[in-house]
Order: C-alpha cells, then sequence, then structure tokens
C-alpha cells in the first residue's frame, strides 16, 4: 500500500480496491486485506478518520495519535475538506432499476451538465435506499464524458451516507461499472468498480502539516 503523505500527524494511503479500510465485525476470521492493519506494520498505531467501501480504491487518511483523529473528524463535520471521487459508469438506462423500489430519478443528463443531487438515504443491511425517513443527502456532479461504452463523471460528496455516491448514479439510470448491488451488469474485474477516491482538498493544515491538496493518478480513458 503506497503512502502518499505524511507528517508527525496525519498519514495518506492510496487503498487498492478488494481492500477494507478497517477490520470487519468479524475480526481476524475475516481473510480480507485491510488497510490500517497494514498501515499499522509500516508506521505504528493509527486511528481512522474515514472509510471507503471494499470495492473502491482511492484515497485513505488516518492519524497517527488520538488527537489528531480528534480534529480531523471535526473537519468532516463540519464540511472543511473537499473530496472529488471519479466514476466509469454504463450509459444512461433505467432497466436496472426494480420497479418495486422507490427513488428513481427520470432525468435525461449529458455531457458537460453538473448540478446538485439531494435525496434522503436509509441504510439497509446490505445496500442504501432512498425514504422519507432517510438522512440528507447532497452530492455535486458533473458528467465530464460520454461514449460509446459509458459515462465519465466527477463527483464531490457534501455529506458521508454510506453508498451515497453509488446510490446516486444508479437510480439517475448511470449504475458504476462492476457495481452489481446496485444493478451494473458490466463486468470490471474481482473486488473492484469504476469508482476511485481521487482527491482530497484542505481549507488549512489545522496545525497538522496538511497539504492544500493530495491527489492519485488513475485511468480516465473510457
Amino acid at each position: 500500500m503506497k503512502i502518499l503523505f505524511q507528517s508527525r500527524d496525519v498519514v495518506a494511503v492510496h487503498k487498492p480496491s478488494g481492500w477494507l479500510s478497517v477490520p470487519s465485525i468479524q475480526g481476524k476470521k475475516d481473510p480480507r486485506p485491510v488497510a490500517g492493519l497494514s498501515l499499522r506494520e509500516q508506521v505504528g498505531s493509527v486511528y481512522p478518520v474515514h472509510r471507503l467501501d471494499f470495492e473502491v480504491e482511492g484515497i485513505l487518511l488516518f492519524a497517527l495519535h488520538p488527537k489528531a483523529q480528534k480534529i480531523l473528524h471535526k473537519i468532516w463535520e463540519e464540511k472543511s475538506v473537499k473530496k472529488i471521487y471519479f466514476a466509469k459508469t454504463s450509459l444512461q438506462s433505467f432497466t436496472h432499476w426494480p420497479e418495486k423500489v422507490a427513488g428513481l430519478v427520470l432525468e435525461e443528463i449529458n455531457p458537460g451538465q453538473c448540478g446538485l443531487w439531494e435525496s434522503l438515504i436509509v441504510q439497509g443491511k446490505r445496500r442504501s435506499f432512498v425514504a422519507e425517513h432517510g438522512q440528507k443527502s447532497l452530492t455535486q456532479y458533473e458528467l465530464q464524458q460520454r461514449s460509446q461504452s459509458g459515462c465519465l463523471w466527477r463527483l464531490s460528496p457534501l455529506t458521508g451516507r454510506r453508498h451515497q455516491l453509488r446510490l446516486e448514479l444508479s437510480r439517475h439510470g448511470f449504475p458504476i461499472w462492476g457495481d452489481k448491488l446496485y444493478g451494473s451488469s458490466v463486468e470490471y474485474g474481482m473486488n473492484k468498480i469504476g469508482l476511485v477516491a481521487a482527491e482530497i482538498h484542505f481549507e488549512q493544515n489545522y496545525n497538522l502539516g496538511l497539504p492544500k491538496s493530495i491527489s492519485i493518478g488513475w485511468d480516465q480513458t473510457l
């Protein structure tokens, strides 16, 4: 696992797809690799700040001591960090969405179009849903490219709901490549989907030695 940035307070890594961010509830019985445990072998004790889904690759941040973790949690809660994701999806279609499941949005979206998606999301056992009693979810989106094979998106979640980006794209007719949980029929490799946490931008360094931004390269060709 590649370390992208490290100060005395914070370390950022490039988590591969097919890795857990932190141990699952099964603990040592779960054979899947864990980013936090691997990193602990490299730098010592680490404290999680946020998580990425098992199937998602990208930038993952850990604190190196409890005080830094507390500050970083506050930064996340106050939305003082901007996260940028890129996604590869199928062309717009609504055939994947079950008739009995609420939340489908029949809106045509074209290249260059950007805006804000707002919904109320409920976390289920395996996936998330849209419902009137859900928590508010906000997502900035831009459809950057469209080809015969699919679409490329730039996304910024303004809230941190579980599977927020995966659900929003699916309900607007664009399931992420490889994301069978949300209706994709595209094969995209073992334990991975076409979604990457590519950039993190900080408003200031918060006395943690943070850079203005951290980013990774990613194949954006469709």
